[in-house]
């Protein structure tokens, strides 16, 4: 019979009752709830309780082992000899540090048995023969007799090695959570004072460039309308000196002052060239509708007596109306329009070509300098001209960079620079595709709308 009191535990108690098949009920205990059992196993229950998935095993009131299942038989890794082996089935036993070992005297089993009371809570490490180890949660409780005395203690085991090991890895998931959160703060913080202090330099550079960019326009401005003055005066008395001694003059004179009339108009070209330079500003209120069709009309109606000179065949597409600023667009064609005139080559008719497209989405995504939230034009303006090798594509839009003599082609080496500057000034993008003796053909990458501030 199990006897179950009031707090709840489960009393097993012998009855004197010697019919297997009967029960006499506890009258004496009224304060007991009674449940009777045969006083021997039923084969039936005993079959059940061996192939219980969990582990369960007996021991006697000395703390021999008496009964056990499969289930505790795996567990511990051996067989234990039946009235032999004392509290536990365990080949060692180790407190949860996995150093201190456990006596088999103080086990859980043990102080169920000598102290007739219930055990939880204490969690312990099973050894095997084979050294492999096991987290078991022993629930040994003690087996009393009618009079309340010890007569015994049924012990379960849970193993709970598999969740101690994903406790164990839920923790270390964790450590690294916070030490890859603790690291990633303090990435960001060292980074975001990286991105400070580098910003601060930037707008530092910045504002020295934009002062020395200042600085240079109002020298080139200032120097030129200085040298102006003086260059005049060559010019002048160089050609007093000629026209009033022309008759004296021996060849070699006329030829000195020849020089100086060539050179003193090459430094006013370049100087008139500085000057434009230095006046190409950029300002967000200057934008206004261009149609650069009118632009390009104007500019052919500047070169009509060159290009009726040279037999030009000039083709001129239709062009776009762009946020422009009308004054640098009319420079900006004067320029290319000029320097396709200028490189022509002898014997061979000149040919130019101007036209213009919508540029597709992937075609401005592929241009890094090009804001991919914009949309584009491409002008080209193309020639059959002297040309030039591919390798010094950049390299021409530098100042004061000619790849043919002067004596060759007259020029001052700004021309394509004033271009450079003013796309730069319009958010565009110029560049430059040659063959020599072939032609060149020049891109213009220019925005349909400008931000005005």
């Amino acid at each position: 019979m199990i006897l179950i009191g009031q707090a709840g535990r489960a009393m097993p108690i012998s009855l004197e009752n010697k019919d297997m098949n009967t029960a006499t009920p506890l009258t004496s205990l009224p304060d007991h709830k009674v449940i009777t059992l045969p006083r021997q196993p039923v084969p039936e229950y005993a079959q059940l309780l061996r192939h219980l998935p969990a582990a369960v095993y007996t021991c006697d009131r000395d703390g021999y082992i008496n009964m056990y299942n499969d289930a505790a038989v795996k567990l511990w890794g051996r067989t234990p000899e039946l009235g032999k082996d004392l509290w536990c089935g365990s080949w060692k036993i180790w407190h949860t540090d996995d150093v201190t070992p456990v006596s088999l005297d103080t086990c859980p089993m043990a102080v169920a048995l000598k102290e007739g009371r219930s055990v939880r809570n204490i969690e312990i490490i099973v050894e095997n023969p084979d050294g492999t180890k096991r987290h078991i949660l022993p629930h040994p409780d003690p087996i009393f007799n009618e009079l309340g005395e010890v007569v015994g203690a049924v012990n379960m085991l849970m193993d709970i090695t598999d969740l101690k090991k994903s406790e164990k890895a839920l923790r270390a998931s964790e450590q690294a959570l916070r030490e890859s959160e603790s690291k990633y703060k303090s990435l960001a913080a060292e980074l975001e004072k990286r991105v400070g202090e580098r910003t601060e330099e930037l707008n530092e550079a910045n504002t020295q460039l934009n002062r020395s960019n200042k600085e240079l326009e109002q020298f080139a401005f200032v120097a030129s309308h200085d040298l102006k003055e003086p260059l005049r005066k060559i010019q002048t008395f160089a050609e007093l000196l000629y026209s009033k001694n022309k008759d004296v003059l021996n060849a070699e004179a006329q030829l000195y002052l020849d020089k100086i009339s060539t050179s003193s108009q090459r430094m006013s070209r370049l100087i008139n060239g500085l000057l434009a330079f230095s006046l190409i500003k950029k300002s967000g209120n200057d934008y206004e509708e261009t149609d650069l069709g009118n632009i390009m009309k104007n500019v052919k109606n500047d070169f009509e007596v060159l290009i009726q000179q040279k037999g030009v065949s000039l083709k001129v597409g239709a062009l776009p109306t762009i946020d422009a600023i009308p004054l640098q667009m009319n420079q900006l064609f004067f320029n290319l329009i000029g320097n396709a005139l200028k490189f022509t080559v002898e014997g061979r008719r000149p040919e130019i070509e101007v036209s213009s497209r919508l540029m597709s989405v992937d075609e401005i995504a592929d241009k890094p300098n090009l804001d991919s939230s914009r949309a584009y034009y491409e002008i080209m303006v193309k020639d059959n001209g002297v040309g030039f090798d591919q390798q010094y594509a950049e390299k021409i839009f530098e100042i004061f960079q000619r790849l043919n003599a002067r004596t060759a082609y007259d020029g001052t080496g700004i021309g394509l620079t004033v271009c450079h500057k003013i796309v730069n000034n319009h958010n565009g993008l110029i560049y430059s595709k040659g063959e020599e003796n072939i032609g060149a053909k020049f891109f213009v990458l220019l925005p349909v709308k400008q931000e005005k501030i």
